[in-house]
């Protein structure tokens, strides 16, 4: 990172960041996916958290993105300052956007840990990291979260499996490969799965799990649409770092990704989401 930017390289004509594992671009585009990702989200779980907060003071969203979560439950709590944290700050000049005084955000890599003191946050929010982060880091970043959060504070983290059940084929191939390039760079894709066991295994205590099972495609409605619409905008921004890694032509990816749309149909496939919460014992 130079002067609190990190370095960019271009591929596919998407904008990513150098040096991480997260596979996803940094762009404009990918903005505009992460928030209709978070309208999607937000319909499903009935709302922008699950853990029981009240009158929270401070809160931390840990990875914010685009600051879409933010602005929202900062208009639920007014009287709450808010930071976030991210490698990439949220374009504030070119955003939609127009942020309170009460949303702060730093840029920073969770990897290195987490720049605020012990016991600043009445809640702590992670949403979408755990395919992101090398699962080598995730123990120490768990540490982190916990050691921000004051006692009888709550962490919430929402996470989701890597690929989709009930699949075709062609699907099944792109799934595998996705799958085996995570764990090539250090990820575990079964972690979202046992995260109500790490927050317990952490010290945390009421914790509470809830998973809800996502249709993809236009067999599951309104919200299958949504998730379908997500996932094909997914699949493009990985189109580069998979071929690559599978030894497919550009073609060949868009002829199996174009399959995949209509498997997703035939199959009924659908996708597992989790959200997770704990409160640090008082």
């Amino acid at each position: 990172m130079r002067n609190g930017e990190p370095d960019f390289r271009w591929d596919d004509g998407r904008r990513h960041v150098t040096n991480v594992p997260y596979m996803l671009p940094k762009d404009l585009e990918e903005g505009q996916r992460l928030d209709f990702q978070h309208y999607m989200l937000r319909y499903v779980f009935k709302g922008n958290y699950l853990a029981p907060i009240k009158n929270p003071n401070n809160i931390l969203d840990v990875a914010c993105g685009t600051g879409r979560w933010m602005f929202e439950v900062a208009r639920i709590f007014p009287q709450a300052n808010f930071y976030g944290l991210d490698l990439v700050l949220p374009n504030q000049g070119n955003s939609t956007l127009r942020f309170p005084l009460n949303c702060i955000f730093k840029a920073g890599d969770v990897a290195d840990g987490l720049p605020f003191v012990d016991k600043s946050f009445d809640y702590v929010h992670q949403r979408l990291l755990v395919s992101g982060i090398k699962a080598q880091i995730w123990p120490g970043l768990l540490y982190e979260i916990i050691r921000v959060t004051r006692p009888g504070g709550w962490v919430e983290i929402v996470d989701t499996n890597l690929t989709c059940q009930r699949l075709g084929p062609e699907t099944t191939r792109l799934a595998q490969w996705v799958q085996e390039l995570s764990i090539s760079r250090g990820m575990d894709p079964s972690l979202q799965q046992n995260l109500d066991r790490h927050l317990k295994r952490a010290g945390l205590v009421n914790v509470t799990a809830h998973r809800v099972s996502i249709p993809v495609g236009l067999w599951g409605g309104r919200i299958g649409s949504m998730l379908l619409q997500d996932i094909l905008a997914l699949t493009r921004a990985t189109r580069s770092i998979v071929t690559k890694y599978a030894g497919i032509t550009l073609s060949d990816y868009d002829y199996i990704t174009t399959k995949s749309m209509q498997e997703y149909e035939e199959y009924r496939s659908y996708s597992d989401f989790y959200v997770v919460y704990g409160q640090k014992p008082e």
